[in-house]
């Protein structure tokens, strides 16, 4: 895919920027973020040493970030089915 083209710089404002405002009001998300301090408060009660948290949350990072690079792919990859699903529309409807 073109670096710095027309669909990456859709996909980087649509999930920057227009995601923000959809999470926000996104009831399954919600319930998500909820379940996660609820989480994370278990985890403040174990009384970790500091080896033991920082190694956690390398894991907890390792898991967000390939969720995340995961749902940016996933993004950009029905993008561009669905410019494609256009195009071939296009290409049948001509006379």
């Amino acid at each position: 895919m073109k670096e710095n083209g027309l669909l990456e710089i859709i996909a980087a404002h649509r999930t920057m920027t227009d995601l923000d405002e959809i999470l926000k009001k996104d009831k399954y998300y919600q319930e998500a973020m909820a379940e996660e301090q609820r989480a994370s408060d278990i985890m403040d009660g174990l009384n970790l040493t500091s080896e033991q948290r920082k190694a956690v949350d390398r894991v907890i990072t390792a898991y967000n970030q390939c969720g995340a690079a995961y749902g940016a792919v996933a993004y950009r990859f029905g993008m561009e089915d669905g410019i494609r699903v256009r195009m071939e529309m296009e290409e049948v409807m001509r006379p």
